[in-house]
């Protein structure tokens, strides 16, 4: 069994103003003050005093008399939290099935600061030599995944990313990418021929979860293997992607 972590001393107003915090849950999502009284063998001026922490904190509301519910505010935290899960485990079922249905690698990636990282992979049967491996870094402007990840940016921390690549892109180059980076956004659907690999076709659809691109799901074949099936295999991807949202909604 893992030790325990240290008890942090002198923060015990904080510890039980934060035990409070996390005494809300799914099951019980409004708390009284009796039963926060009763849960923490507090007195009424303290369980009060404790809740007014929380309130001023823009954490809790009191909806009614002497009961309190979760503020918005903690949606944003929820949020956070959720973009550092990487999400591979529920992910490789869906990759699998999607190499069967296509014959071809099936990638799992996630955006890492200003790079995209391959989290997991279903190879298909074919030899095949590419650059997206797990734990794989890629920039973010090339290739069907990792553009369509950059293209979910907001505009201005597009523009910071481009600015800082080196060599500069070409402005012709620059505004033809922002041009199909909006195009992406829009879609939330990506392809890209020979950007990562020589001879290396790929498409790419993005996952949401709660509203926010969490990742992208990819296909990735020789281009000569695949000419006539891009259609094909372009709506296998957005289903696969879909079916992991489906997953992950109902995990939450």
């Amino acid at each position: 069994m893992p030790a325990q972590p240290q008890r942090t001393k002198g923060v015990d107003s904080a510890r039980r103003a934060l035990q409070i915090l996390l005494q809300f849950s799914p099951s019980k999502p409004e708390l009284t003050v009796d039963e926060l009284i009763e849960a923490h063998d507090i007195s009424l001026p303290s369980a009060y005093r404790y809740l007014s922490l929380l309130r001023e904190m823009y954490l809790i509301e009191e909806r009614s008399k002497g009961v309190y519910v979760l503020s918005p505010e903690i949606l944003q935290l929820a949020q956070a939290a959720e973009l550092t899960l990487d999400y591979r485990v529920e992910a490789q079922p869906v990759l699998d099935r999607l190499r069967v249905a296509t014959g071809e690698t099936a990638l799992y990636l996630r955006r890492l600061n200003d790079a995209a990282v391959c989290l997991a992979l279903s190879e298909s049967d074919h030899a095949i030599s590419i650059s997206f491996q797990p734990g794989h870094v890629m920039p973010l402007h090339r290739g069907a995944g990792a553009k369509s990840l950059l293209a979910s940016l907001p505009k201005t921390k597009r523009a910071r990313y481009l600015d800082k690549l080196e060599p500069p892109l070409p402005e012709a180059v620059r505004t033809a990418l922002d041009t199909e980076l909006d195009g992406i956004r829009d879609s939330g659907f990506a392809e890209s021929a020979s950007e990562v690999d020589e001879g290396v076709w790929a498409c790419a659809a993005v996952v949401r979860s709660r509203g926010h691109v969490i990742g992208t799901v990819s296909v990735v074949a020789p281009a000569y293997r695949v000419e006539g099936r891009h259609t094909e295999i372009g709506h296998a991807v957005e289903a696969a992607a879909r079916e992991l949202e489906g997953v992950l909604a109902a995990r939450a």
